[in-house]
């Protein structure tokens, strides 16, 4: 692109980009969006000075990002009951953090290109995977998970990851945009140079999707033959309340709408019932409860999986000690025999990163951050309940979104698995603090990736809706309504040949091995420099 570009045209392209880009999240339809975001941003700060290519990586990251996550306002509001300056004003400090994950991409892009021979159509891609990987967001716009819609384009994740897929959309939109630079300059010998580099694209976009193509196939045939589970989900639709247990009226902490649902969809067969995360409901803490629970189930003749909070107290003071967000199955005879505490927290949310252990810092934030603010303690080990079935792996919140993080989860499960058992994800989740905007969706569309990367069916609930259920091809076969309480019957396809991927085994094996090159190629061209330099001035 000429330097001569005027300012205006610059500043409407990286509009483009946080426009295109932010699509592709909130609406799953214009999915291929993701793959041109980047080129009118590529565009903007071509032949630009670093200053200003972090400016426009910042402009475009924060549109981007306000664009995509606008509901973290509505989340600020519902979750602290911060006024609507308070709630902007805190969303807009996050967005503009996240935003620097986009400016330092092309500030790293242009100092290699300009300080390495490496190939720009590896360097832009792999610099994606990089930041996706390891700069740290709670809500990470990972490219890939725009693409649900797009099935073909999931297939080889088993494999790669969604970082796989997320460098591929990095592949393609470079080279669209170096095309676009050739073609303007109106040179053939700039063709020519770039005309392997060109090839290699091709061959990459063409294996990843004749991949792509044979492998929905496969997975489609194959589940087709699975046996089905009759699986209950109950979808409450509460309005969150921070720290209390809501009542309803004709029913008691012992006897939840949530469990007189159960029994409905338990006399209609369903042999597993799911409930979404939501309120506490004293399961784990009052005794009463805990028996009534059990002694409900053992009626129903059904399994039900569910999530609560959990509080150890110490046995002298009764002050509580350590609290934990955790799942549990009770079992149709009414026991239960093992509880999964979440270890993937939210920041601020569930606890303070770098000050938990500060008396000080503690207390501040504590004052600052007010109720929400639960310090909610990380379990130790991946969970896996043994249904008489399948292995179910528990997701609590947003463990879901977590790609190394579940599949970790699914591999881990495999050494406590039942021989004759196949594994299903299970999700719990309430994103009823985020009122009714696209996060809920964004949240659980997300979680398709995780049904085809470790290729096991997923169910995931979540308390306002929408409550979906994944084959392993990524085919959704169940989705319920937003914000609308009710319980659903689905038959889930299982098979004791579904326990996991080579992602599952080796889930952080293509970020890390991205993130060694990248290191290699800076540590090389930084000796070099460093060489270069001594030996000029040796000369003189």
């Amino acid at each position: 692109m000429r330097p001569s570009m005027s300012l205006p045209i610059r500043v409407m392209l990286t509009l483009l980009f946080a426009g295109t880009l932010s699509l592709a999240f909130l609406d799953l339809a214009y999915y291929p969006f993701a793959w041109v975001a980047f080129v009118p941003l590529l565009l903007a700060v071509e032949n630009l000075s670093r200053a200003n290519i972090y400016v426009f990586g910042v402009l475009g990251g924060f549109i981007g990002y306000l664009a995509a996550t606008y509901w973290l306002v509505d989340f600020i509001e519902i979750s602290k009951g911060y006024s609507d300056s308070q709630a902007i004003l805190l969303a807009s400090v996050y967005w503009l953090y996240c935003a620097h994950s986009f400016a330092f991409l092309l500030l790293a892009f242009d100092w290699l290109k300009r300080n390495t021979r490496v190939s720009e159509f590896f360097l832009f891609p792999a610099l994606i995977v990089v930041l996706n990987s390891y700069f740290p967001m709670l809500f990470a716009m990972r490219l890939g998970e725009s693409q649900v819609q797009f099935v073909h384009a999931l297939q080889a994740t088993q494999w790669f990851g969604v970082h796989g897929l997320d460098f591929m959309i990095g592949l393609v939109n470079i080279a669209i945009f170096r095309l676009i630079l050739i073609i303007n300059s109106g040179s053939r010998m700039l063709l020519m140079q770039k005309k392997w580099s060109f090839v290699a694209v091709i061959v990459a976009v063409s294996l990843w999707f004749g991949v792509g193509v044979s492998q929905y196939q496969k997975w489609r045939h194959e589940t087709s033959t699975w046996e089905s589970l009759k699986v209950g989900l109950v979808q409450p639709n509460e309005v969150p309340e921070i720290g209390s247990t809501i009542r309803y009226a004709g029913h008691t902490e012992s006897y939840p709408p949530e469990m007189d649902m159960s029994e409905k969809l338990a006399s209609l067969g369903a042999e597993l019932v799911v409930w979404a995360e939501a309120q506490p409901k004293g399961y784990l803490d009052q005794p009463p409860i805990n028996q009534a629970y059990r002694q409900n189930v053992a009626k129903m003749s059904s399994s039900l999986l569910f999530q609560d909070m959990q509080q150890l107290r110490d046995p002298v003071t009764g002050k509580i000690q350590t609290s934990y967000n955790s799942a549990v199955l009770i079992h149709p005879d009414g026991s239960q025999k093992s509880i999964y505490q979440k270890m993937q927290r939210i920041p601020f949310g569930e606890y303070i990163p770098l000050v938990s252990d500060n008396s000080m810092l503690r207390l501040w934030a504590e004052n600052f951050l007010g109720e929400f603010l639960s310090d909610i303690s990380a379990g130790k080990e991946h969970g896996v309940f043994h249904h008489a079935k399948v292995d179910i792996v528990p997701l609590i919140c947003y463990e879901t979104t977590f790609p190394s993080f579940v599949g970790s989860a699914v591999g881990s499960s495999l050494e406590r698995a039942n021989t004759n058992s196949g594994t299903l994800l299970v999700g719990l989740s309430n994103d009823g603090w985020f009122g009714s905007s696209k996060q809920p969706y964004q949240h659980v569309m997300a979680s398709v990736l995780r049904a085809v990367e470790n290729r096991v069916p997923l169910v995931h609930v979540a308390n306002n809706g929408p409550s979906i259920v994944v084959m392993p091809s990524g085919k959704i076969i169940f989705t319920s309504d937003f914000q609308k309480a009710g319980g659903y019957l689905v038959d889930v396809p299982h098979s004791p040949t579904a326990k996991g991927s080579f992602y599952s085994r080796y889930p952080f094996w293509f970020d890390r091995v991205i993130l060694l090159m990248i290191v290699l190629i800076i540590g090389v061209s930084v000796t070099l420099k460093i060489h270069a330099f001594i030996k000029d001035n040796r000369s003189h």
